[in-house]
């Protein structure tokens, strides 16, 4: 019959002191039931991660942090990005040397998110860092002068949806026209958003059912 010190589980301590115990990431709540129409609930990562050691490396940085489809996500404010980029690189506990994708996303009226893809080989871990900018002055620092491949995806994200990278070294047209610098073709209240998003339809259409159209010889 256990005893009432095996009952409490065996190998079990005192916890921890506050002083003692290590940072963890500000991760989101625990999953809510879903409402019809409302965003997935958003699951806090694993613990030990790659959000807890951010979180000790930058602990005057807030932000939050949850599990996506593959990788964690860590949302942070615009202003912490010229300090959080350069830690998340040089850190040894990070060791994030690789950006593997920059771009940006549409919110519309709510503003547009600034996505970093950032990977490190020898650590093998990933995150995603994402920043929300204002839908009426979308301007975030640049992270060129931490990883050189941004240079190439800040100009691709100007060009498509007029985010501002401020020192970037070059930040003119990469895909478009160069007098091109007052339309951004991803934008959702692009003139030609509703065009591309029809063609899309038609060569989906045409791909799942054959050419919808003979070919003239």
């Amino acid at each position: 019959m256990p005893d009432e010190e095996s009952e409490g589980g065996a190998g079990e301590t005192e916890p921890k002191s506050e002083a003692e115990a290590p940072k963890k990431a500000p991760a989101a709540k625990a999953p809510a039931a879903k409402k019809e129409g409302e965003e997935p609930a958003r699951t806090p990562p694993p613990p030990g991660g790659i959000a807890d050691i951010l979180a000790e490396a930058l602990p005057d940085v807030e932000f939050e942090a949850y599990q996506g489809i593959t990788d964690v996500i860590v949302e942070v404010k615009a202003d912490d990005i010229a300090k959080i980029m350069p830690v998340a690189k040089d850190d040894p506990r990070l060791d994030l040397k690789f950006l593997r994708c920059l771009f940006g996303v549409d919110l519309e009226s709510e503003g547009f998110d600034v996505v970093y893809q950032l990977a490190s080989l020898d650590k093998g871990h990933e995150v995603v860092i994402k920043t929300r900018l204002p839908a009426d002055k979308p301007s975030v620092a640049s992270v060129t002068p931490v990883w050189n491949a941004a240079n190439w995806h800040e100009r691709e994200t100007r060009d498509m949806f007029g985010i501002n990278f401020e020192g970037h070294p070059h930040l003119v047209p990469l895909l478009l026209p160069e007098d091109m610098t007052d339309h951004f073709p991803l934008r959702k209240d692009s003139p030609l958003a509703e065009t591309a998003e029809w063609q899309g339809d038609f060569l989906v259409e045409e791909g799942a059912g054959g050419s919808s159209a003979k070919r003239s010889t």
